[in-house]
């Protein structure tokens, strides 16, 4: 019978304080993660956080950080309760390095090799409504989304040469 090996370390955020309960199995090796955010990355763009013998280390076990800022507009003043909704519910997303807020912005830096951008504006829409509607935004932030996928998409397709293509 063959022996699958056990990694108790989250591939994502490298924590050993894991949930016994959400593990992925990838390439005959069971994962652990130590959040729902970290096992849904990880199932997306598994070869972030996992290399081969035949192309190397990924990009995570290199120890590489894609340190993004954005800024994003809200269609409502930012009060001080949003603030807090806000900074309870996008400070709960593994990866965001910094949260700021000036009148209806908001101004983030994160790691996209832990979270996107979609995710960050799932949970502002969670916490403060309505991002701004004005078509222009909309556009720059679906093409900013999509930027981030191709760059993802890129780090996580390993090559011998560089480790990604």
């Amino acid at each position: 019978m063959k022996r699958h090996m056990a990694l108790k370390t989250c591939p994502v955020r490298n924590m050993t304080e894991i949930n016994k309960a959400l593990t992925y199995r990838f390439q005959g090796i069971e994962h652990y993660f130590c959040s729902h955010q970290c096992r849904q990355r990880f199932i997306e763009y598994p070869h972030l956080f996992v290399g081969d013998p035949q192309h190397g280390f990924s990009a995570k076990q290199k120890g590489e950080e894609l340190i993004k800022s954005r800024k994003l507009n809200l269609s409502v003043q930012i009060t001080d309760e949003i603030k807090s909704r806000l900074k309870q519910d996008v400070g709960l997303l593994m990866g965001v390095e910094s949260l700021s807020f000036k009148e209806q912005v908001i101004f983030i830096s994160y790691d996209l090799l832990q979270v996107s951008l979609e995710d960050i504006e799932s949970a502002v829409v969670k916490s403060a409504g309505n991002l701004d509607g004005a078509i222009t935004n909309k556009i720059k932030r679906g093409f900013i989304r999509y930027s981030e996928d191709c760059e993802l998409d890129n780090l996580s397709h390993l090559t011998k040469k560089h480790g990604a293509h």
